[in-house]
C-alpha cells in the first residue's frame, strides 16, 4: 500500500512579510531614538498615546506620569560667606598694627581697592640673608595671627627684597629664594597657630616690586619687607 503523501503547509500571505518588516523597522527606530537622546517620560507617554490613537492598539495604560521626586543637587561652585566689612578689616589691622608698634616695629597699613596691606620692615624680623624670624618676635607674630584668624578674611603673605645680590648655599641662591622662603616660613607659623589653610597663600617677589629706589641704603631698607595682604572683596566706599 502506497504511503499517503504528506500535505505541505500553505504559504504565508504576502502581507505578513511586509508587516514583519514594518515591525522590525519600528523597533529599530525606537532603539535608535532612545540611544541618541534623553527622552522625557511625559513626552514619551504622549508619543505612545498618539501611536495608540492612530493604530488602534493598546500600547500603554498609564497616561499620567508619576510625580518626579525632587532631589537636592550640590552646586558645582562652593558658596563662600560674604566678604568682611571694611570696618572689621580696619579694626583688626589697627589692632595688629598697634601690637607691632608696641614692640618697636614701625608697621604701615596701606588701603587699596579690595585689600588692606600691613607692611612690615623685614630687617626687624630677619637677620641679613636669613629666612628664619628672630625668636624675639615669635610671640608677636603669634598674637597678630590670632587677630587675623578671628577676622576670618583671606590673607596672603608676601616677601620682598632689595636688588642687592645674595647667595647662601644651599637653600638661598638669589633674592627670589630669600623672599619666598621668608614668606613660607611665616605662612607655616600661621597655619601651625590655627589660621585656616584654605584662607592663606604665599608669594615671593624678590626685588620686582620696589616701593623706593634701590640706589640708596634707605631705599633698599624700605624694599626689604613682609606684606600681609588682607582681602576685603569689595570696593571701599
Amino acid at each position: 500500500m502506497a504511503k499517503k503523501k504528506k500535505e505541505e503547509c500553505p504559504p504565508l500571505p504576502m502581507w505578513m512579510t511586509t508587516f514583519s518588516d514594518l515591525m522590525s523597522l519600528l523597533l529599530t527606530f525606537f532603539v535608535l531614538l532612545f540611544s541618541m537622546s534623553s527622552i522625557s517620560r511625559e513626552k514619551f507617554l504622549k508619543f505612545l498615546q498618539t501611536l495608540e490613537f492612530m493604530w488602534g492598539i493598546n500600547i500603554v495604560k498609564e497616561t499620567k506620569p508619576p510625580s518626579e521626586v525632587q532631589t537636592s543637587i550640590e552646586p558645582p561652585i562652593k558658596m563662600y560667606p560674604r566678604s568682611e566689612k571694611w570696618s572689621d578689616v580696619e579694626n583688626a589691622a589697627g589692632e595688629a598694627k598697634e601690637a607691632f608698634q608696641k614692640a618697636g616695629i614701625p608697621v604701615k597699613d596701606i588701603k587699596k581697592a579690595k585689600e588692606l596691606v600691613l607692611r612690615i620692615p623685614a630687617d626687624y624680623l630677619f637677620a641679613e640673608g636669613s629666612y628664619v624670624p628672630n625668636p624675639k618676635y615669635i610671640p608677636l607674630l603669634k598674637k597678630v595671627c590670632k587677630i587675623l584668624t578671628r577676622l576670618g578674611a583671606p590673607i596672603r603673605i608676601e616677601g620682598h627684597t632689595d636688588s642687592k645680590p645674595i647667595y647662601k648655599y644651599p637653600l638661598i641662591v638669589d633674592n627670589w629664594d630669600l623672599s619666598l622662603l621668608r614668606a613660607i616660613y611665616i605662612t607655616k607659623l600661621f597655619i601651625k597657630w590655627g589660621f585656616p589653610e584654605d584662607k592663606i597663600s604665599t608669594a615671593g617677589y624678590a626685588d620686582t616690586e620696589p616701593i623706593a629706589p634701590n640706589t640708596t641704603p634707605e631705599g633698599r631698607a624700605k624694599n626689604r619687607r613682609i606684606d600681609i595682604v588682607i582681602f576685603v572683596g569689595a570696593e571701599k566706599i
